[in-house]
Protein backbone atom coordinates (compact mmCIF):
# COMPACT_ATOMS: atom_id res chain seq x y z
CA UNK A 1 0.00 0.00 0.00
CA UNK A 2 2.35 2.41 1.09
CA UNK A 3 4.74 1.82 -2.01
CA UNK A 4 1.65 2.26 -4.22
CA UNK A 5 1.09 6.13 -2.90
CA UNK A 6 4.53 6.37 -2.97
CA UNK A 7 4.60 5.22 -6.59
CA UNK A 8 1.97 7.47 -7.58
CA UNK A 9 3.60 10.51 -5.78
CA UNK A 10 6.93 10.06 -7.76
CA UNK A 11 5.44 9.42 -10.96
CA UNK A 12 3.13 12.80 -10.32
CA UNK A 13 6.33 14.54 -9.44
CA UNK A 14 9.22 13.02 -11.43
CA UNK A 15 8.20 10.64 -14.07
CA UNK A 16 5.16 12.71 -15.55
CA UNK A 17 7.53 15.62 -15.64
CA UNK A 18 10.64 13.96 -17.16
CA UNK A 19 8.42 12.27 -19.65
CA UNK A 20 7.24 15.39 -20.60
CA UNK A 21 10.11 17.11 -21.03
CA UNK A 22 11.84 14.67 -22.81
CA UNK A 23 8.72 14.79 -25.71
CA UNK A 24 8.83 18.45 -26.11
CA UNK A 25 12.86 18.12 -26.39
CA UNK A 26 12.48 15.20 -29.24
CA UNK A 27 9.56 17.07 -30.81
CA UNK A 28 11.42 20.42 -30.94
CA UNK A 29 14.00 18.20 -32.88
CA UNK A 30 11.39 16.31 -35.04
CA UNK A 31 12.57 13.07 -33.74
CA UNK A 32 10.78 9.80 -34.83
CA UNK A 33 7.71 8.61 -33.03
CA UNK A 34 9.37 5.24 -32.52
CA UNK A 35 12.32 7.33 -30.19
CA UNK A 36 9.40 9.32 -28.39
CA UNK A 37 7.13 5.92 -27.88
CA UNK A 38 10.50 3.99 -26.21
CA UNK A 39 11.01 6.81 -24.34
CA UNK A 40 7.69 7.20 -23.09
CA UNK A 41 7.70 3.46 -22.46
CA UNK A 42 10.78 3.22 -20.76
CA UNK A 43 9.36 6.46 -17.97
CA UNK A 44 6.36 3.94 -17.42
CA UNK A 45 8.03 1.24 -16.66
CA UNK A 46 10.65 2.23 -14.54
CA UNK A 47 8.46 3.40 -11.80
CA UNK A 48 8.04 0.40 -9.78
CA UNK A 49 12.18 0.80 -9.77
CA UNK A 50 11.87 4.43 -8.63
CA UNK A 51 9.68 3.52 -6.04
CA UNK A 52 11.59 0.66 -4.81
CA UNK A 53 14.76 3.13 -4.61
CA UNK A 54 12.63 6.07 -3.08
CA UNK A 55 11.27 3.59 -0.12
CA UNK A 56 14.87 2.79 0.64
CA UNK A 57 16.39 6.21 -0.02
CA UNK A 58 13.67 8.90 1.06
CA UNK A 59 16.29 11.92 0.60
CA UNK A 60 16.41 10.49 -2.80
CA UNK A 61 13.09 11.51 -3.86
CA UNK A 62 13.29 14.94 -2.05
CA UNK A 63 16.07 16.03 -4.01
CA UNK A 64 15.39 14.71 -7.25
CA UNK A 65 11.70 15.67 -7.56
CA UNK A 66 13.56 19.55 -6.43
CA UNK A 67 15.66 18.91 -9.09
CA UNK A 68 13.28 17.78 -11.71
CA UNK A 69 11.13 20.45 -10.92
CA UNK A 70 13.64 23.04 -10.89
CA UNK A 71 15.42 22.04 -14.15
CA UNK A 72 18.65 21.01 -13.21
CA UNK A 73 17.83 17.78 -13.39
CA UNK A 74 18.02 16.38 -17.12
CA UNK A 75 15.09 13.70 -18.13
CA UNK A 76 17.83 11.29 -19.62
CA UNK A 77 20.07 11.43 -16.53
CA UNK A 78 17.10 10.25 -13.80
CA UNK A 79 15.62 7.61 -16.91
CA UNK A 80 19.05 6.13 -17.05
CA UNK A 81 19.09 5.18 -13.73
CA UNK A 82 16.83 2.25 -14.83
CA UNK A 83 18.19 -0.32 -16.70
CA UNK A 84 15.12 -0.99 -19.17
CA UNK A 85 15.71 2.20 -20.55
CA UNK A 86 19.50 2.65 -21.17
CA UNK A 87 18.27 1.75 -24.72
CA UNK A 88 15.50 4.06 -25.26
CA UNK A 89 17.61 6.72 -23.57
CA UNK A 90 20.61 6.33 -25.39
CA UNK A 91 19.07 6.11 -28.93
CA UNK A 92 17.17 9.62 -27.40
CA UNK A 93 20.28 11.38 -26.71
CA UNK A 94 22.16 10.28 -29.74
CA UNK A 95 18.96 11.94 -31.85
CA UNK A 96 18.95 14.98 -29.35
CA UNK A 97 22.79 15.50 -29.78
CA UNK A 98 22.83 14.87 -33.78
CA UNK A 99 20.09 17.84 -34.02
CA UNK A 100 21.68 20.26 -31.43
CA UNK A 101 18.96 19.86 -29.10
Amino acid sequence: MLQDILAFVINLLVVDPLQDEMNKRLAEVRAPQAIIADVRACAEGSLPRLAERAMAEPVWVVTTALDVWTGRAAPEDVLSTSPQCESAIKTARAYLESRGA
